[in-house]
């Protein structure tokens, strides 16, 4: 029966493994084949130009200096947006008139256009266009982290908190036992999915604001070069730094749901 079960794993696991790697594959042909037919490495590069491109990047130690850069301006927006955004959920959560308050300050923040942002942030740190990514990031990622920690918050179920309530069990152990642990997988899930958009976004701004030792620096030369194998090379790179993130959270967040679960 357990090896019955082990082997109906294998093969989930397998197939799981299995449905990404085709897509990949269906995408670099769709690619291959889209580039043959263009004939023009300035519009679409060919896949072995890219990759002899990213080959180039990889081997220079610029490279991962101006990557290293790119993600401490993430690390560092993302930091301060989940810290306050933490903090702003759980004093909203237990006094309705801050929850009040703030429920315009994020609706307005969500519905402003991320452009509108970046072109802000240039504009107040115009002496300092370092930090204006940082800013950026901070002004995106801040609402959507706040609604999921305050929503997570607000949907512990009611019958345990007012049963805390009743035996009067400190604020604090309220926090930590009850609320924390049901907390955990919107706090994993908002996390994984927010992680990679800030990269995003610090590149973007990167571009914007030329930020010297960045991603988005070395991506607006490439364009200003029309060097499309370079820029697409780059591209990669972002995205496989986003994907490999998202897998570092969920590998974290899994063993933590064991953890709780033991």
């Amino acid at each position: 029966m357990k090896k019955a079960k082990l082997s109906a794993n294998a093969k989930a696991a397998l197939t799981s493994a299995l449905y990404p790697l085709f897509s990949l594959a269906l995408i670099v042909s769709l690619w291959a084949m889209t580039a043959a037919r263009t004939g023009n490495d300035l519009l679409i590069p060919s896949v072995g130009s890219t990759f002899d491109e990213l080959g180039v990047l990889l081997s220079k130690k610029e490279t991962y200096v101006d990557v290293a850069a790119t993600l401490l301006r993430a690390a560092r927006g993302f930091a301060l947006s989940f810290a306050v955004a933490l903090l702003l959920a759980v004093v909203a959560a237990f006094l309705r008139p801050v929850a009040k308050l703030l429920s315009p300050v994020i609706a307005v923040m969500r519905s402003t256009p991320t452009m509108s942002v970046i072109l802000l942030s240039l504009i107040w740190f115009n002496e300092n266009l370092q930090f204006a990514p940082v800013l950026v990031t901070v002004l995106i990622i801040f609402p959507l982290l706040y609604s999921s920690f305050y929503t997570a918050l607000t949907g512990v179920d009611k019958k345990l908190t007012d049963m805390a309530k009743v035996y009067k069990v400190p604020w604090l152990t309220r926090l930590v036992k009850l609320y924390v642990p049901s907390m955990l997988p919107t706090v994993f899930s908002s996390v994984r999915s927010t992680l990679s958009l800030t990269v995003k976004l610090t590149i973007a701004a990167e571009v914007l604001a030329q930020t010297k030792n960045s991603m988005g620096m070395d991506m607006q030369l490439a364009n200003l070069y029309l060097d499309t194998p370079t820029l697409i090379a780059w591209t990669l790179i972002a995205i496989v730094l986003g994907a490999a993130l998202e897998a570092i959270v969920y590998a974290v967040g899994r063993l933590c749901m064991r953890w709780k679960n033991a």
